[in-house]
């Protein structure tokens, strides 16, 4: 667990595995995903694998601000794991879609 006393800034992404993949954006083009795999919802985006690892400090930062310290999982010792996902599939940018647009009909 960690202390909570510390301020945020002593966090780091470095502490977690990542999952890195490229995943369509708005704009109908692709973009670099990077997300914290302990932490549900801890999401970077970036144009490339520089942008998005950058804000995936922030994207920590906001994480613990929003639901606290004190539920960060322990950390591991030793090595750093990075998963590299194939990008994303057309079938699964269709499911993601329906999916949003079930939840637009349902909340109009």
């Amino acid at each position: 667990m960690f202390d909570n006393s510390k301020p945020i800034e002593v966090y780091q992404p470095d502490f977690f595995s990542w999952t890195v993949r490229r995943v369509p954006n708005w704009c109908g083009e692709t973009e670099i995903m990077f997300e914290i795999n302990e932490l549900d919802g801890c999401v970077s985006f970036g144009d490339n694998v520089k942008e998005a690892k950058q804000g995936l400090q922030e994207a920590l930062h906001l994480w613990i601000k929003k639901n606290g310290a004190h539920l960060l999982p322990e950390v591991n010792d030793g090595c750093h794991l990075v998963y590299l996902e194939p990008n994303m599939s057309q079938d699964e940018v269709a499911y993601i879609n329906s999916e949003l647009q079930s939840l637009h009909e349902v909340s109009s």
